[in-house]
């Protein structure tokens, strides 16, 4: 799985914001953030970055929630992400992620989730969004999982081409200038029969995290090109619908 530094080296900004959510438990150890009318049109299952529940990953759902989604954001990974020392060391991260953040070890929390807006919340129409890390599970849940209508991979990292080989849905494909070349990995999902419904499109002028914990959204040009990824988001999922 590639790893780039900026994901390694980067702290996040410090940030404040009020969500204007709701909080409940999933199971005893699974806190949820939830957003947006319980009778929207479809719902989106938010996957944070590695940084877990930063100001900017509520504000994130609180923006997709005002375009008329139902937005729930549940605590993967425990309010509980690695020290700087843990990020600055490749090995040391990788070895995080394989005990808290990978498919097999969230399987059950993901199905629970689903399981809440579907039954619970009677949503049909369900779509996915990872930023950084949460793009991997994005793809996993993808793959795994032929439910979901489509999903969104915000500066991804860690995705390998088969994870777009293995895609079940059409995705929407937002990487940094600090992030791979995604163009031969965009082509398989061209290729599918949802490939008409994918987009990609690269911020060639945004840092890797600038749509999570590391967009300094006090800076109005990045806030606003945080704002033009969501509305990228937004209207690709309208069109899926």
């Amino acid at each position: 799985m590639s790893l780039i530094s900026a994901c390694c080296n980067t702290q996040p900004v410090q940030a404040e914001y009020t969500p204007t959510g709701t909080k409940f438990h999933l199971k005893e150890d699974l806190e949820c953030y939830a957003v947006g009318d319980k009778n929207a049109k479809a719902a989106i299952i938010y996957i944070y970055d590695i940084f877990t529940n930063h100001p900017n990953a509520y504000q994130g759902c609180d923006i997709l929630a005002s375009s008329g989604y139902r937005v729930i954001m549940p605590d993967f990974l425990r309010n509980d992400p690695p020290s700087m020392e843990t990020l600055g060391d490749s090995a040391s991260f990788m070895k995080y992620v394989e005990a808290k953040g990978t498919y097999k070890v969230l399987e059950e929390d993901f199905k629970l989730a689903k399981e809440y807006l579907t039954q619970q919340e009677n949503f049909s129409n369900v779509f996915l969004i990872g930023f950084c890390w949460g793009a991997k599970m994005v793809m996993a849940l993808s793959a795994h999982d032929s439910f979901y209508k489509g999903g969104a991979l915000i500066h991804p990292s860690l995705l390998e081409f088969s994870d777009f080989e293995n895609a079940q849905c059409p995705m929407v494909l937002l990487p940094s200038k600090d992030d791979r070349c995604f163009k031969e990995d965009y082509a398989i999902l061209q290729t599918r029969p949802f490939g008409k419904h994918c987009v990609h499109k690269r911020y060639d002028d945004m840092i890797h995290g600038w749509c999570a914990a590391r967009g300094e959204w006090a800076d109005s040009h990045i806030a606003s090109q945080a704002n033009d990824a969501f509305s990228t988001v937004i209207t690709a999922f309208n069109q899926m619908i």
